[in-house]
């Protein structure tokens, strides 16, 4: 994508002032040298807050009380594209631009609103080739953006040389994460599409767990369901409304549909007859006896799960005990390598004369308890597997005793609060009126049917959807990606100043940082080197291969420029004294480490074969990166900021 910036503008809030404009070529190295307070630190937020920043991070004070308004001239393939934004006072923020798009475009004099922010964005991501992609925030669905790209682009003071964060703003966890996500789209491995499919299958993924975590709460109090219903199906039955006999079906929708036609009914319909009420003692006494066989089938699985828990307290005392006699006789088989007929160990004396005798008892002896101790390995696996069953076990007979408890409880307690007025028609009717009510809430609760058809179509659309994904597939183009970067990244660091350039270096897209591969074979994360020339190296080379791969391999639309601010801060004194900062100098071996940074971008925009602009803010003066240090480059001194000249002039400050 060719998109360089051919200058930076700013106007001032004084209007006889003329705007103040920085010019920059493509294909080149360009150079703002000066002193520190001079506004180097503020190019890439300004150019950041054109290009559509949710927050201005342009410096406050002089810089912002002194401009009324930010731009950017872009180059593109065959015309100009001028952004500007507004200075946002005392605001974070505002959404007031400026946009103008032409063959040859001049600088205005002043600047008036014509635009917003949202139009810009919009216009960005359809120039970025991303505009076709729905948004959908409340789903959990995100398109990639133009704005994500920034991470490429920049790299400002407090990132060039940091050992935990490698791109622009990926210091907080949201800007983080997004990128994480985007990168696969980034290098070309996904499509705008199937990224927001991966994201439609994550958040259909978290919906099918709702609904089993449901089912499985529908499951849990199945049984008090049955049992509550059988208890009204029984009190039915007593006051004559129905003549079906829960004990005789299993079959539990039928059981609800029975009770849906049983809350249809009226008083008149009721007919208490003496079979009747004797068939609710029958059911009492047939609970009783079905809550006295859970009752022992649970304490027989309480027992074995008890027992369960001292054997496993037991091995594991017995594995230590295993354990600490290998220890003490692990010795032995050492003393029985060292011993031989010729040479007798200090350790025996003569009187020992069956000494290899008892070694060998003592080796057979550690034989045996090694290979009681692999015997003993085995056993833990199936052991935990058989206490998940006990332990399952345990919690069904548990559910079901306390479902039926309660069943026996609720008719008992009938009996004995309504002893006076049970067959009553009042008391009829206000059974009609509890069994229509519970119906409702069934009927509102749900089944399980309901939740395992909505289970199922989710399922079915996840299926759908990891067969467009293909996830092995990208994971392929994924790899290419990396190794194609990490071999950049291999050839440029040589060039710089790092410890171990010839270790083999990864890019760990998930982690957003790089992994060192040292002589011994460990890997080495960024945050586990030490010294900031090793970072700033890492960084440096990561940004250049990435650029080179966003422009020579099919990927997304990335501009062509990059923005370095103060590379050399890692060499440069801490102190430093702002009277006589000209005079500072770096000893021979910084200043070489120095020199190796603008060797290394030279030759990278000279070899590089795609158009590529590199802007850099620096300390460090000619006598390192200029023609006379590193002949014929490719760098271009832009301005020097000394002497009184700044970003911000001093006429607009008076």
């Amino acid at each position: 994508m060719n998109l360089t910036i051919k200058s930076v503008i700013l106007w001032s809030k004084k209007e006889d002032n003329a705007p103040r404009e920085l010019l920059f070529e493509s294909n080149v190295v360009n150079i703002i040298t000066g002193a520190s307070r001079t506004g180097k630190s503020s190019l890439i937020p300004i150019i950041d807050y054109c290009l559509g920043s949710d927050k201005c991070t342009i410096p406050v004070d002089i810089i912002r009380n002194a401009c009324s308004w930010f731009g950017v001239l872009f180059q593109l393939e065959d015309e100009q594209l001028l952004i500007c934004r507004r200075e946002p006072g005392d605001r974070a923020s505002t959404s007031d631009m400026f946009i103008l798009r032409d063959k040859i475009i001049n600088i205005p004099e002043a600047i008036t609103k014509n635009t917003a922010l949202d139009a810009i964005k919009g216009m960005l991501n359809e120039f970025f080739g991303m505009s076709f992609l729905d948004l959908d925030p409340e789903a959990g669905v995100f398109r990639p953006s133009y704005r994500d790209f920034m991470a490429f682009l920049f790299q400002p003071q407090n990132i060039m040389a940091n050992a935990d964060v490698l791109f622009y703003k990926a210091d907080t966890m949201e800007h983080r994460k997004k990128l994480i996500d985007v990168f696969p789209y980034a290098l070309g491995a996904v499509t705008p599409e199937v990224l927001a499919k991966r994201k439609e299958i994550e958040r259909l993924s978290k919906i099918a767990e709702r609904y089993q975590r449901d089912l499985t709460q529908i499951k849990t109090v199945a049984e008090s369901w049955k049992q509550e219903v059988a208890g009204w199906l029984t009190q039915a039955r007593e006051y004559g409304l129905s003549n079906f006999k829960a004990s005789e079906s299993d079959d539990f929708p039928r059981q609800v549909d029975e009770l849906r036609i049983i809350s249809q009914k009226r008083i008149s319909d009721s007919s208490v007859s003496s079979d009747q009420v004797a068939s609710l003692s029958e059911d009492l006494v047939s609970l009783r006896k079905e809550e006295q066989q859970i009752s022992s089938e649970l304490y027989a699985v309480r027992r074995r799960h008890t027992d369960m828990l001292q054997l496993k307290s037991s091995m594991g005392d017995y594995d230590k005990s295993l354990q600490i006699q290998l220890d003490r006789l692990d010795i032995s088989t050492w003393l029985r390598s060292c011993y031989s007929e010729k040479s007798v160990l200090p350790l025996f004396q003569p009187s020992h004369e069956n000494a290899i005798e008892e070694l060998d008892s003592l080796c057979e002896a550690i034989k045996q308890i090694e290979s009681t101790a692999s015997e003993m390995s085995v056993v833990p696996a199936a052991f935990e597997r058989e206490m998940q069953i006990v332990q399952q076990q345990m919690q069904e007979l548990s559910e079901k005793l306390e479902a039926i408890q309660k069943r026996i409880k609720a008719e008992a307690q009938t009996l004995a609060i309504h002893r006076d007025e049970t067959y009553t028609l009042e008391s009829i009717s206000r059974f009609l009126g509890r069994m229509e009510t519970a119906i409702q809430t069934y009927e509102r609760i749900g089944t399980d049917s309901d939740l395992l058809n909505k289970l199922a179509e989710v399922n079915a659309r996840i299926d759908e959807l990891k067969s467009d994904v293909r996830e092995s597939e990208i994971r392929r183009k994924q790899e290419y990606a990396l190794k194609s970067i990490q071999t950049e990244m291999s050839r440029i660091l040589p060039q710089l100043d790092v410890e171990h350039p010839d270790d083999p270096v990864e890019f760990v897209i998930k982690d957003l940082t790089v992994c060192v591969k040292n002589s011994s074979g460990r890997d080495d994360y960024l945050w586990e080197i030490g010294s900031a020339s090793n970072w700033l190296s890492y960084h440096i080379s990561l940004i250049l291969a990435l650029q080179y791969y966003f422009q020579t391999k099919p990927s997304a639309n990335v501009p062509n420029f990059i923005i370095f601010d103060q590379p050399s801060q890692v060499y440069f004194p801490r102190t430093q004294n702002p009277i006589n900062e000209r005079e500072q100098i770096l000893n021979d071996d910084d200043k070489n480490a120095v020199k190796k940074i603008f060797e290394t971008l030279s030759d990278y925009v000279k070899n590089a074969g795609f158009d590529i602009q590199i802007i850099v803010t620096e300390h460090a003066e000619d006598d390192i990166w200029g023609e006379n240090s590193i002949p014929s480059s490719k760098i271009k001194l832009v301005e020097r900021w000394r002497d009184g000249i700044k970003l911000i002039p001093l006429e607009w400050l008076e």
